[in-house]
């Protein structure tokens, strides 16, 4: 009996290690059939980011942000439940903090019905909602949620998030470490009055003689000569290396392109990073939303490779080639215009092998959407 409810114990203290903590900022986007805060807009894409403080009975609390900009958006407050098992969660908004809309909108509360997955280093939260008018109860729509992990705030990092930051990070731990270690190891200075071990009669340093033309030269001048030699040799660099390093600075400064000026006068946010494990990728981009005549243009590595192009349910298309020498590729999205409905929004999915990514980007005339795909092969 006892072994069994030692069983039991590990078990369920094995399942609770194991299971994933979501204490965080997650940010992506949702889309609301009736267009929440906006009157008379069908499928309306709006940003959405969640702060979470997971609990230890796995209840939920924190606050949402749902905008479109910094100065046209609604902060709530919410509770929910995270289910270990099914990995799914509840999230309903109870109370607004703050909000900052147009005159003739309604605000709303959302709850939200999310799934929770991993693939590789990429979370995802996604799934539906359902909102209710807060000054009549009525139906203010519902729609599709979009959540990823993120490391920062599109706004300020609450208290919960801020105060578990503050633990000593693995990096300063091996910088402590490092310099312990070097203080520990570094050589100590001999006085120079202090007495040496030396046997009585032998000079330290002592300068060998340098054998004349005619008189070979003894054994351990022979080795001193070559021990010299050897090492001068070893101070210059091979020709073969010269050439080499020479050859990968020319190959450096070819693959240097101007940065335009469209991508120095604007913000290039950096909406996700993707690490990819194959040479081959296709990059697929559609309007996210209704078809309102979004026009953008793609730069590759800083060299554009889309110009004007109109965003509709037929995709722009194009392929990236990736290898150990370009690894890393840096896609920016630029707004050519804002389209009948700003902002000028985008479906990026990346295909490479197996792998699908969606990621949904926002740019306007101030800001452009980056997307980089760093490739490692595999072992």
């Amino acid at each position: 009996m006892r072994l069994v409810f030692t069983l039991s114990a590990l078990l369920i203290l094995t399942l609770s290690s194991s299971a994933q903590k979501i204490t965080g900022i997650w940010r992506g986007y949702f889309s609301s059939s009736n267009g929440l805060y906006r009157e008379g807009i069908q499928e309306e894409m709006y940003k959405y980011e969640i702060q979470i403080d997971q609990q230890p009975n796995n209840g939920l609390k924190g606050v949402t942000y749902s905008y479109k900009s910094t100065v046209f958006y609604g902060k709530a407050s919410f509770q929910g439940i995270y289910n270990i098992k099914s990995k799914t969660i509840i999230l309903k908004e109870n109370s607004l903090i703050d909000l900052k809309i147009g005159d003739k909108s309604e605000p709303c509360l959302m709850t939200c019905y999310l799934d929770y997955s991993k693939m590789g280093k990429l979370e995802v939260l996604q799934g539906t909602f359902i909102s209710i008018n807060i000054k009549d109860k009525g139906d203010c729509g519902n729609g599709k949620i979009y959540l990823e992990r993120v490391p920062d705030s599109d706004f300020e990092k609450e208290a919960f998030l801020t105060k578990k930051n503050k633990t000593l990070s693995p990096s300063s731990k091996i910088t402590d470490s490092k310099s312990t270690i070097e203080k520990a190891t570094k050589p100590i200075t001999s006085n120079p009055s202090t007495p040496t071990n030396k046997k009585p009669g032998v000079i330290a340093n002592k300068k060998q003689p340098i054998p004349s033309p005619n008189k070979p030269a003894t054994p351990a001048v022979k080795e001193q000569i070559q021990e010299q030699k050897t090492s001068k040799e070893a101070e210059l660099p091979t020709q073969p290396y010269i050439k080499r390093e020479h050859e990968e600075t020319q190959g450096r400064e070819k693959r240097t392109i101007p940065i335009p000026k469209v991508l120095q006068e604007r913000e290039n946010k950096l909406v996700k990073t993707i690490v990819v494990d194959e040479e081959n990728i296709q990059v697929d981009l559609f309007d996210n939303g209704t078809i309102d005549n979004d026009t953008i243009s793609v730069f590759h590595n800083n060299k554009q490779i889309i110009k004007h192009g109109r965003l509709a349910f037929n995709p722009i298309s194009f392929k990236i080639k990736c290898s150990p020498n370009e690894n890393m590729h840096e896609l920016v999205v630029v707004a050519e215009n804002l389209g009948e409905i700003p902002p000028n929004s985008a479906l990026m999915v990346i295909t490479a092998g197996k792998k699908r990514y969606e990621v949904f980007l926002t740019s306007n005339e101030s800001r452009n959407a980056k997307v980089v795909i760093e490739f490692i092969p595999k072992h």
